[in-house]
Parts: C-alpha cells; structure tokens; sequence
C-alpha cells in the first residue's frame, strides 16, 4: 500500500479541528509563551509494532512547522515496553495542544499492526494471505488499512468501488445466485466475488465465472467439501474466523486467502505515554 501524505495531513487536519487546538484553553489559563521550545520523550507502555509515525509526525507540525521528530523505532518495527520510541522538540503549544492528536493516531494505529503482525505469523510457511476487511471505523479507512498493511497483511478492496462483490443481501436482491449471470465489469482489473454460506450455492456460483469465492461461516468440513466442488476454477477466500488459534486448522488447506475483520473491528489500541523533559 502506498503511503499518501496528502490524505494523512487532510486526516490529522480534520482531527486537530476537532480538538479545538486553537483555542487551547489550558494554554491560556496560566499565559504560558506558546513559541517556547519544550522537548518530550515518547515512550512505550506495552509491547508492539509501530506504525503511525507520518501522523504522528503531522499532528505536531501542523502547529509548529519547525517541530522536530528523532525516532528510535521505524515504522513497522517491532518494540518492548518501556522503550524510548521517539523525541521530539517543538513548542509549548505544539507539545500540548498536539498531543492528544498524535498520541491517538498512534495507539490506534499501533494496535491493528500489532494484532495484524500475531495473525500474519501464524500462517507464516503457508501460502494463504491474510486479508482486512471493510469493516472499519467511519472517515478512518486509510489509516486502519494502511495499519493491516505494516503490519503484514494484504489489503482487500478499498471500498464499493474497485471490485464487485456480491454478499447475501446481493444475492437477495438480485433473485437469488442462479440470476447473476453475465456481470458487467465497468473497468479493467475488477473482480468478482461471490459470497458463499451454503455448499448448494457454489455450482450456481461457479456458472458466472467469478474470480473468487468468499466461503463465510463455514465448519471445516464444509470447507473442505467446497474445495473439492470448486475445483481449482477459482481462487478461495475463507472468513469467520473468530479466534488466532482457530487459524492453525487451516493454514494448510489449498486456499488463497483468510479475511479478518477482527483486525480493525475489534481495536486493542498500544498504549504510549509522552513526558515532557
């Protein structure tokens, strides 16, 4: 996944915003000089694998452009608790009216490829790929993405736009699986998949030639079957997964890929903490 900075400064913008960093009134209750340098040291609480770092970069120069960021740790790599993580030097106002900010977006971001990182090892010799989903936090797509991606797994479609995907209420609305005949793609490089919740669904399934079938909820003997029904004519998807162990059963079936939503649903943010010197 490429990184855009256009998209992280329009995102720690919005969030700064938000926090009303103009109109810090912890700053003026005591007349503190806003243009005084302070240096603070960022430290971890648990361990993890960083990642979050251009916004965490951001959310200080937004309001001091000469803001100085020194990393010990690089963004996807793994650290200890009670690692010193980064330095900073920037003023008054930009250490405590930023903050918050900077803290947020790192913790959380932090947390998914932490979590992403223990999944991914587990299929580790493998060659399934582990995917994200769309389930993610609303205006914070990108970021929860991006994170999957540090953190080693594959990014499923972005949105409602680069791929056609038809999940139950598709079929439903559509007439059921056997009506979905003669898809047309609208652009070069979409694809099709095709949500499968029962085995009797995958011969009418097969009839559009989709490029993938997503097998959700099924038991692992089902999914065994489907393998064999599918036969090779396309590329497997397996979800519904609901704990890391569960993974192990498996990561040696002729499939292509696992989808978590866990990942960016269920967020176990990393905690960190920033000391002024």
């Amino acid at each position: 996944m490429k990184l855009k900075k256009s998209i992280v400064s329009e995102s720690v913008k919005r969030a700064l915003l938000e926090d009303g960093y103009k109109s810090d009134l912890s700053l003026k209750a005591k007349n503190i000089n806003p243009k005084n340098i302070f240096k603070a040291s960022l430290v971890s609480r648990e361990n993890g694998i960083l990642c979050g770092s251009l916004w965490f970069e951001e959310s200080f120069k937004q309001i001091d452009k000469k803001a100085k960021i020194k990393w010990s740790v690089t963004e996807g790599e793994a650290f200890k608790k009670d690692n010193k993580i980064a330095e900073i030097s920037a003023s008054s106002q930009s250490i405590l009216s930023g903050e918050r900010t900077a803290l947020n977006f790192l913790q959380m971001m932090s947390g998914i490829s932490t979590k992403t990182n223990k999944y991914s090892k587990l299929l580790k010799n493998s060659n399934i790929e582990l995917l994200d989903t769309r389930k993610t936090l609303p205006g914070l797509r990108y970021e929860q993405k991006y994170s999957t991606f540090v953190g080693g797994a594959k990014n499923h479609r972005f949105g409602l736009f680069d791929a056609i995907m038809l999940k139950d209420n598709h079929l439903k609305a559509f007439g059921g699986i056997n009506k979905i005949k003669n898809i047309k793609f609208l652009k070069k490089g979409d694809f099709l998949e095709i949500e499968i919740e029962k085995l009797s669904q995958i011969k009418g399934a097969l009839k559009s030639k989709p490029d993938i079938l997503l097998l959700d909820n099924l038991n692992l003997s089902e999914i065994k079957k489907a393998i064999s029904l599918i036969d090779n004519k396309c590329l497997i998807e397996v979800s519904g997964i609901k704990k890391p162990e569960d993974i192990k059963k498996y990561k040696d079936l002729p499939i292509h890929y696992i989808s978590l939503g866990d990942l960016t649903k269920n967020i176990e943010s990393i905690d960190f903490s920033l000391n002024i010197s």
